[in-house]
């Protein structure tokens, strides 16, 4: 009976793969926070430098933070950021070395910086605003236990053996601030906790650990990744979706298919036109989908949603209604960005 459940499903997965083609679009995604258009160019400062007082040094001693630990993530976090907004240009990031103590803890800001000091920090590197990390901690965790693996030996025999799995978790908590210099308000104060998960799995528990990132590099890892989730709060970015369409019946559909194989989007949509023409309904709404497709591969989004709504309403295809709301989705987003990114 279970063996009959997995050839049912495996055939269902494999008819759902090879009666649909795909093509790959670079997409643009909003910010979350939308910066005023005098902002141009935004320096970077670390405030979280700690003071060389004894309680420091034996935390820094008891929770293996020696030897620039902090700072070399600190630059990770500002080298995503940098990478998130290399992709728009709607700032220019100025990397800093300068580090400052402040007054705050591990889980809460410090006093704002002073005007004064903004506007000076802002004038040495000549910049509209200022994004101060006032808030970093980092921390690894890691733990292990035996997993049971069942397997079969040389001869087919059940055989069942223990392994050892290994999993590790890179916390990074930091809080930014973000001054615009001019208008002399705080733009952004945004905290948050990041987590990274790291696993392997080997036959000794030696093993599994060698697998394993060391702890500086999962940390620097995942602070790379939260400095690049804070630089798409505050720029759009680009991102990669797949849309996948109708290859089947080949009989049908299958001369638009291999246009849009050679990039040829216009020949196709004249070849689906037919099928929606002259094809029975299922036919007719599949060939009205792939056009849809097409039509956003253009950059025609109106036409596509246009071609969306027709497969859905009149030949009742099924996934339709879900690539339409995509397509709204998109729009609407594409709308933001061009009032986030204006010239």
């Amino acid at each position: 009976m279970h063996k009959m459940k997995y050839f049912i499903l495996a055939g269902i997965a494999l008819l759902v793969l090879t009666s649909s083609a795909w093509v790959k679009l670079t997409l643009i995604r909003p910010s979350e926070l939308m910066l005023p258009d005098h902002i141009k160019s935004i320096a970077i400062i670390d405030r979280t430098l700690k003071t060389n007082t004894p309680e420091n040094k034996l935390e820094q001693l008891a929770t293996g933070e020696l030897f620039h630990q902090d700072e070399q993530a600190l630059l990770s976090i500002t080298d995503g950021f940098l990478e998130a907004c290399s992709g728009m240009n709607r700032f220019h990031p100025v990397r800093t070395a300068e580090r400052y103590a402040a007054n705050g803890t591990k889980t809460s800001f410090p006093d704002p910086l002073p005007w004064d000091s903004i506007n000076e920090i802002c004038q040495r590197h000549q910049t509209d605003a200022l994004l101060s990390v006032e808030i970093f901690d980092t921390d690894f965790l890691l733990s292990n236990m035996p997993v049971k693996i069942n397997t079969k030996d040389n001869n087919g025999n059940p055989l069942s053996v223990i392994e050892f799995k290994a999993s590790g978790v890179a916390i990074i908590n930091f809080g930014i601030r973000l001054y615009d210099n001019a208008n002399k308000v705080i733009l952004d104060e945004y905290q948050t906790t990041h987590r990274m998960n790291f696993d392997a799995q080997a036959g000794t528990l030696q093993a599994a650990l060698n697998q394993m990132l060391d702890k500086v590099e999962a940390i620097n890892r995942a602070s790379y990744d939260a400095g690049f989730f804070y630089g798409q709060r505050i720029t759009p970015t680009y991102y990669q979706v797949t849309r996948y369409f109708f290859d089947k019946p080949k009989k049908e559909l299958g001369a638009g298919v291999r246009y849009s194989e050679v990039a040829d989007w216009n020949g196709a949509i004249n070849a689906w036109l037919k099928v929606v023409e002259k094809g029975d309904r299922k036919d007719a709404g599949r060939a009205a989908f792939n056009i849809a497709v097409a039509y956003e591969v253009l950059g025609d989004l109106e036409k596509a949603k246009e071609w969306a709504a027709r497969s859905h309403t009149e030949f009742e295809e099924k996934e339709a209604d879900d690539y339409y709301k995509q397509l709204v989705n998109r729009i609407r987003e594409e709308n933001i960005v061009r009032q986030q990114v204006k010239e």
